[in-house]
């Protein structure tokens, strides 16, 4: 059985991890700081929380290539399309790239470019479905670059925060 699996690529789970063990540290400080758990604590870990899930997410997250089909585990659940049953694919570009891919039954999977071999992806996704590639798929995926100011911003975003609670512990 011929089998590729898909997963975040390693900067993304960096920045994101990152920026969760900062946010982890700067809320423990304020914690001790504070002597006690206060309602604007109990805001600040509120806050948090998307940040966490989401990079708990980043850690399941996956695509999946088999000779049956290609199953996408995202944000709305899992999805598995047979080749046969794909009635189009999309490529989107922008800061980010999406690949859409939708079936007979309009079950739509969405993959960004947050994929470790995301470029692979594509042509693998070309070589199954040949005649489900629109015109400008190639043309698309040729200007393919990854966007890397996302988890720049993440990146400086966890080093202010350290930053500030390294500071504030001297």
């Amino acid at each position: 059985m011929d089998k590729k699996v898909f997963r975040s690529d390693g900067l993304t789970l960096l920045a994101y991890g990152l920026l969760v063990i900062a946010y982890v540290l700067f809320f423990g400080a304020l914690i001790v700081k504070a002597g006690r758990f206060s309602p604007g604590l109990l805001i600040f870990a509120i806050l948090i929380l998307p940040v966490v899930a989401y990079f708990l997410f980043l850690l399941k997250k996956k695509v999946i290539v088999s000779n049956e089909g290609i199953e996408v585990f995202g944000l709305t659940g899992k999805k598995f399309i047979k080749w046969n049953e794909i009635s189009e694919i999309s490529l989107t570009p922008g800061r980010r790239y999406f690949l859409f891919i939708a079936d007979k039954e309009g079950k739509l999977a969405v993959i960004d470019d947050s994929f470790a071999g995301f470029e692979e992806l594509l042509r693998e996704i070309k070589r199954r479905v040949p005649s489900k590639i629109p015109e400008d798929y190639d043309k698309v995926a040729s200007g393919y670059r990854r966007s890397y100011t996302s988890n720049a911003i993440l990146i400086v975003a966890a080093i202010v925060l350290l930053f500030i609670l390294f500071n504030s512990l001297l």
